[in-house]
């Protein structure tokens, strides 16, 4: 696993411009202590701060691509994770794409367009979608959540997403302003792909 130092850093690859309370959301580390890795990092040329975020330098991603292999060398060489992550990818992962092209887009006369959200069904029925998608996702990821405590909490996450969802507050479908469903996800597809040295496939 990561160590503590290494983590934060992990952090500024799943979002690439961060603060530390921002990170502490994503890691479930303390602020206190995100940020004092950050200015670590800063202080070994693996990030820069700029306003109070922080973004990962090349030296940064560097030293991360030298690290993972030994951080992640039990799951890399756990057969069950290895092929839940190619099913991952070929299965419920492009589900996930198509149904948020679903919510972002409508076809009008053969032509997608922008979705305006003014279709109140439409919405519900794609919602209703995300719904069934993320009971399937619990299951696919099962595996990862008994090895990986970070896809846990990101597992977790998801859960709190769509959660506000189902209250009727639709922008956490996939605002990228928030820690919305689709934002969510996207850290997590990132995290598996470091995790076990694969290549985002999209």
């Amino acid at each position: 696993m990561l160590d503590s130092n290494d983590l934060s850093l992990h952090g500024l690859t799943l979002k690439q411009l961060a603060n530390a309370e921002q990170l502490e959301t994503i890691l479930e580390q303390d602020t206190a202590t995100v940020s004092a890795h950050l200015e670590a990092a800063v202080g070994a040329g693996y990030a820069m701060a700029a306003r109070g975020a922080y973004m990962i330098t090349p030296a940064g991603r560097e030293h991360l691509d030298a690290t993972y292999p030994i951080a992640f060398a039990d799951q890399r060489t756990n057969p069950e994770l290895v092929a839940t992550l190619a099913d991952f990818e070929q299965g419920i992962n492009k589900q996930m794409l198509a149904l948020m092209t679903s919510w972002q887009t409508v076809t009008v006369d053969g032509t997608q367009q922008p979705n305006d959200h003014s279709d109140a069904d439409y919405d519900a029925k794609v919602v209703d979608k995300l719904a069934r998608l993320h009971e399937r996702a619990e299951s696919v990821l099962a595996p990862f959540v008994g090895a990986d405590p970070l896809t846990k909490r990101f597992v977790s996450r998801l859960d709190g997403a769509l959660q506000q969802v189902d209250r009727g507050d639709h922008d956490y479908v996939s605002n990228v302003r928030l820690d919305s469903y689709h934002t969510v996800w996207y850290q997590m597809h990132e995290h598996l792909l470091r995790m076990m040295g694969e290549e985002r496939d999209e």
